[in-house]
Parts: C-alpha cells; sequence; structure tokens
C-alpha cells in the first residue's frame, strides 16, 4: 500500500496539550544510542474487506512520522511500519501475524475484532510480543490473551454501558435489543453489555431481535418491532456500516420515530450518506471527537498537511496505538519485545489523541478512556456530551 506524505517538519505548538504528549514519546536517551537500527512495528490491518472501516494504517503511518520528525525514541532510533493486508480475513491474519513476527517486530497492531486478533496473540505468546488491537473494542481478546493482547479503544462493555446511562438520563425506560453473530463479539456482547448497565439502572428489555450484518433490507426485522405492543424506547445495536445508516433509514421510512443507540461501528462518514433523513435517530458512544483546539482536531490539521487523509476516528485509534508503543520503548529502556510487552501493562494516564488519558495499568489490557456521545445533526456528526460511565458492566 503506498503510504503518500508531505516532508516538512511537524512544528509543536508550544504550551499545547498534544505538543506535550509527543515530547512525552520523544523523549531521547543519549545513553541508549548505541543500536540505531530501526524499530519495526507490525500492523496486520483489515486494508481491504469488510473491517476495512475500522483499520488505519494512514493514521498509525502518520504518528509514525511525527515521532520519527521529532527524534524517534531511545535516542534517536526510528519506527519503522511494516504493513500486511489480512483482508478482513481470520485465517489469513495467522498468517500475515507469523510474517511479522519473523521480522522481528517489536509489537504488533492486529485487526479491529477478537477473531482475527486472537490467531496473532498466540503465535506472539511465545515470544511475549505484545499485540494491540487498533480498532478492536471486544473485552473477548485481551481476556482471551491476558499475557499479550490488548486494546488501544475502550472495551465494548464500557462504552455500551456508557450508552446506557446516556439513554436512561434521556428518559429511555424500555428497549430492544439486535443481535448478530456476524461481527465476533462486538455485534454478539455489546448489547448484553447494555442490557446489563440498562436493567442496573431500572431500564427494561423487551426483547431480542436476530440480523444479518452487511445487508441492505431489514424490513423483516422492522416489522418484528412494529408488531411489538407495547413498542420499546429505543433500539440498541453493536451496529456497523451499513446496517448502522440501513437501519434508522428505513424505521423512518416506516414512520417508526424509535431512537437507535450503538457504540462506535456508526462512527464513518458513510454513515451519514446512507442514513439520510433517518440519521436523525442515531446516537452513539465512541472514541473522541475533534473539537477545535483538541488533541485530535491538532493530529488531524498536521496530518492532512502531511497528505494523509483522515478517514474516520479510527484513524485517530491509529495514533493512540503508536503513542503507546512509543511509551512504552521509551519506559522499557528497550525494544525487546518481552520488555515492551511488560512496559505496556505498567502506562498510566498517558497523554492520547482521541481522550485525555490512557491507563492500561491494573486494567487486564483493556485501557480506561474518556468517550464522546455523539448523533446527527445537519448532516453532520455531532458531539452531545463527553462521557464515563458510572457502573461499567463486567467484561
Amino acid at each position: 500500500m503506498t503510504i503518500q506524505r508531505n516532508p516538512k517538519t511537524f512544528r509543536r505548538k508550544a504550551g499545547s496539550a498534544f505538543a506535550a504528549a509527543l515530547l512525552t514519546t520523544a523523549t531521547i536517551t543519549p545513553a541508549l544510542a548505541e543500536d540505531k537500527d530501526d524499530i519495526v512495528i507490525g500492523y496486520a490491518a483489515a486494508v481491504t474487506g469488510a473491517l476495512a472501516p475500522y483499520d488505519s494504517p494512514d493514521g498509525v503511518q502518520c504518528r509514525i512520522d511525527q515521532i520519527n520528525d521529532a527524534g524517534g525514541v531511545l535516542g534517536g532510533r526510528k519506527l519503522k511500519l511494516e504493513l500486511r493486508d489480512m483482508k478482513s480475513d481470520s485465517a489469513l491474519s495467522a498468517t500475515v501475524g507469523q510474517e511479522l513476527l519473523d521480522m522481528g517486530a517489536a509489537a504488533i497492531l492486529s485487526p479491529p475484532t477478537d477473531d482475527t486478533s486472537i490467531p496473532i496473540a498466540t503465535l506472539a505468546a511465545a515470544t511475549s510480543t505484545p499485540v494491540l488491537s487498533v480498532g478492536g473494542t471486544q473485552p473477548a481478546f485481551p481476556l482471551a490473551m491476558p499475557t499479550n493482547g490488548y486494546l488501544v479503544p475502550y472495551g465494548d462493555n464500557a462504552s455500551a454501558s456508557a450508552a446506557a446511562q446516556y439513554a436512561w438520563s434521556q428518559g429511555m425506560k424500555t428497549a430492544v435489543l439486535m443481535i448478530s453473530h456476524d461481527v465476533g463479539s462486538y455485534s454478539l456482547m455489546t448489547p448484553e453489555y447494555f442490557a446489563d448497565a440498562f436493567e442496573h439502572l431500572g431500564g427494561k428489555v423487551l426483547g431480542r431481535i436476530n440480523y444479518n450484518s452487511g445487508l441492505s433490507d431489514y424490513s423483516a426485522q422492522i416489522a418484528e418491532i412494529q408488531a411489538m405492543d407495547p413498542k420499546p424506547d429505543m433500539i440498541f445495536g453493536g451496529l456497523i456500516v451499513p446496517e448502522a445508516g440501513v437501519l434508522p433509514r428505513q424505521l423512518d421510512a416506516a414512520g417508526l420515530d424509535i431512537p437507535v443507540y450503538s457504540t462506535d461501528g456508526p462512527d464513518d462518514p458513510g454513515v451519514l450518506e446512507i442514513s439520510g433523513k433517518g440519521g436523525k435517530l442515531l446516537h452513539f458512544v465512541t472514541h473522541g471527537f475533534p473539537a477545535e483546539g483538541s488533541p485530535l482536531a491538532e493530529f488531524y490539521a498536521d496530518c492532512e498537511k502531511r497528505g494523509y487523509k483522515v478517514q474516520n476516528i479510527f484513524f485517530g485509534l491509529g495514533g493512540d496505538a503508536v503513542t503507546v508503543l512509543a511509551d512504552a520503548i521509551e519506559n522499557a529502556k528497550s525494544a525487546e519485545p518481552a520488555k515492551v510487552n511488560a512496559a505496556i501493562k505498567e502506562l498510566d494516564g498517558i497523554e492520547g489523541i482521541t481522550t485525555d488519558s490512557i491507563t492500561y495499568k491494573d486494567r487486564k489490557g483493556i485501557p480506561l478512556k474518556g468517550m464522546s456521545v455523539m448523533e446527527i445533526k445537519d448532516g453532520k456528526f455531532s458531539m452531545i456530551e463527553p462521557i464515563k460511565p458510572d457502573y461499567v458492566a463486567a467484561p
């Protein structure tokens, strides 16, 4: 895959939060300057296929460019990205994961589902090589691979709990869940995390409706909702593109003014066009929002100057992934995989790009992070409020 970039050197803005984060990951350590070889970061990415909107090689590469331009890590060593397309295929993910391990990667970034990340982390466990899912939010991954598996985003249990808390605050008392087996535990377990938190608050789940991801027609499911008596106050599902746009559009066309809630799956520009007027029904909890002056807005602006195209929030998560690894390498004073892996487990309150703080210490591979509640307004994504749930469903 060809990565375009602008050779213009990154200029840090004095006093900005983003500059502070960059300085943290670009600390110069002269005592370790004896080894100047590039440090390989492997990325088994969904460059193509159904999972492609939820991975971001460009976001990863841009952050690497920024760190390298600011002096690299460990006294001047550069980070080098080795990218392989696993084509959204869980079987192929293991093949490309082994290829990256054979190249001596200090760490591997993995695809955005548990069933595509677990095969890589299983292979990497023998050398204690850390594997970080750039876009994956399923706690099933780090829980299955506790020695070397990590999420870069929050866990689905946290975002689903945040969605439940916001929905309850908006007067939602009853819900119906959309259940699918097609997107790993994201589309299967995220609704159950929501149900746990919603019922904890006093809400009631009226039923569960099965669907298949990727279809252009959900009239059967809508008819099932239409027939419910009483009808639910809201719908919740672990939705991705295209159903995150198709479902609210078809609900609106059927005259069902029922809000649709989800987590980060709808956070892709394609949903804006797909949902049409039905977009007014959609609410979702995601990783962050590029508010003016925020680290995420500054990251987007600098990367665009460098020639990259910002696709969605997962571009920012790509930046977070490299920030985590750079901090861990500096703290470990080494690029040896096992030492980097141990250092990740101790990261506490580092400044991210999508959020103000990322903590892995005592979190079992599922970081503690802030979130944003979003809606579609005037044809654009708009942040309603930042949120951290008071109660989090157990993963």
